[in-house]
């Protein structure tokens, strides 16, 4: 998220219809997450539910299968319910949290805790019941950046210097943020909302507000923080835990925080330089994305990024080479969105070419699903809810979170 800013914990109305048949996908493993690497590049995804056919001669890839066929065990408002990421306090799953969990959602953020820091103990405990509740296994996400930034910050946590401290030493960076993702995985958090790859206008500095006011970036050159966000990323799916690039296509120009207020960058374009750090994101296999809600006027002046067809499928997926998921930033709260209604926030994004919408409001899910399930009437957006879907699971089966019967 653009500012340090934590909100109280989601909720949802909705109900799942059907259950998953436990035969056929198993039950989130018990204990951590794996604190193994190995991802290469971002999850791959196909546009249809129908699903990558192996080519002749081939074993079929287990995991593929296990997308398949956990897609297939889902009706339309259940594969919109896994396009949602809702929150819950790091210290323990609340009512309102399984209420989220039991209308599908597809993942949560662990906020800071309401009584304080959580506890590596407390964390894991919150988990634990996370995925006990959750009908199919669930993402779970937090923002670990470091310095302003960290929302787990309690006893088994390591204080994360801040990226501006983090950016000095890229060559000790990768090992840190392996330690640093072992204790995340351990306590059951399978991505970080981190780093941020936005590069911030040395002439703005300080009166950049979502980036450099809060020492939140690695630097002002391109290429030096794309060595940063490389090694970040490298160590964190070392560690055992994803990595997201944000704010996509960069916050380092603006200077409102779109936590607080709309934002505009007059300068940023398809082919800029400033591209460069996420380019090296991507290239060092982080699979997730989170969309800025800012208005870029030289790309497309109409939309804000994390709406435009423009940004998210023709710059990011286009022209990047992105096939990984694309998340919004907060859009429960946000003064950038607020003008429009909570189900469109939904919608646009997903219209847009965007997976997974990250909202921390208690009300959002349930309108945000129904708006989503209107809009699937047109078969041409219920194959993006597919698609979208796929990409989701797909994140969680290439780590280990989603896993079913040989």
């Amino acid at each position: 998220m653009p500012g340090a800013r934590r909100l109280p914990v989601l909720a949802a109305a909705a109900t799942l219809v059907t259950a998953l048949a436990l035969a056929a996908c198993g039950e989130p493993a018990p204990g951590p997450a794996p604190t193994s690497g190995g991802r290469s590049a971002a999850p791959s995804a196909a546009p249809s539910a129908a699903g990558p056919e192996a080519a002749p001669g081939t074993a079929p890839d287990p995991a593929a299968s296990c997308v398949q066929g956990t897609l297939d065990r889902l009706d339309t408002r259940q594969r919109a319910a896994q396009l949602i990421m809702a929150g819950v306090p790091a210290d323990g799953l609340t009512a309102d949290g399984r209420e989220a969990l039991a209308a599908g959602a597809g993942g949560v953020i662990l906020t800071d805790a309401a009584g304080g820091e959580a506890s590596a103990a407390q964390v894991a405990a919150t988990t634990r019941e996370v995925q006990d509740a959750a009908r199919v296994p669930v993402t779970i996400a937090t923002d670990q950046e470091g310095g302003k930034v960290q929302d787990l910050a309690g006893a088994g946590f390591t204080r994360i210097p801040s990226a501006s401290v983090q950016g000095r030493d890229v060559a000790g960076l990768r090992s840190d943020a392996e330690s640093w993702a072992r204790e995340m995985a351990e306590a059951g958090v399978t991505l970080d909302l981190a780093p941020v790859a936005d590069v911030v206008d040395p002439a703005l500095g300080d009166a950049n507000e979502p980036v450099g006011a809060l020492d939140r970036g690695f630097g002002t050159d391109p290429a030096r923080v794309g060595r940063a966000v490389a090694a970040f990323v490298e160590g964190m799916d070392a560690g055992g835990v994803d990595s997201t690039l944000k704010h996509f296509p960069g916050l380092g120009r603006v200077r409102e925080n779109t936590d607080f207020a709309g934002a505009a960058d007059t300068r940023t374009t398809v082919d800029d330089p400033g591209l460069a750090s996420f380019r090296a994101g991507i290239a060092a296999g982080a699979p997730v994305v989170m969309m800025s809600s800012a208005v870029y006027a030289r790309i497309d002046p109409d939309e804000r990024a994390l709406f435009s067809r423009t940004v998210v499928t023709d710059l990011l997926r286009g022209r990047l080479g992105f096939d990984g998921v694309v998340t919004t930033d907060d859009v429960g709260a946000a003064r950038a969105v607020a003008d429009v209604p909570v189900g469109q926030r939904a919608v646009r994004f997903v219209a847009a070419g965007g997976d997974q919408v990250l909202t921390i409001e208690p009300d959002d899910v349930g309108p945000m699903v129904d708006a989503l399930v209107d809009e699937a009437a047109d078969p041409a957006f219920a194959a993006r809810i597919d698609e979208s879907a796929r990409r989701v699971l797909a994140l969680k089966a290439d780590r280990g979170v989603l896993r079913c019967a040989p």
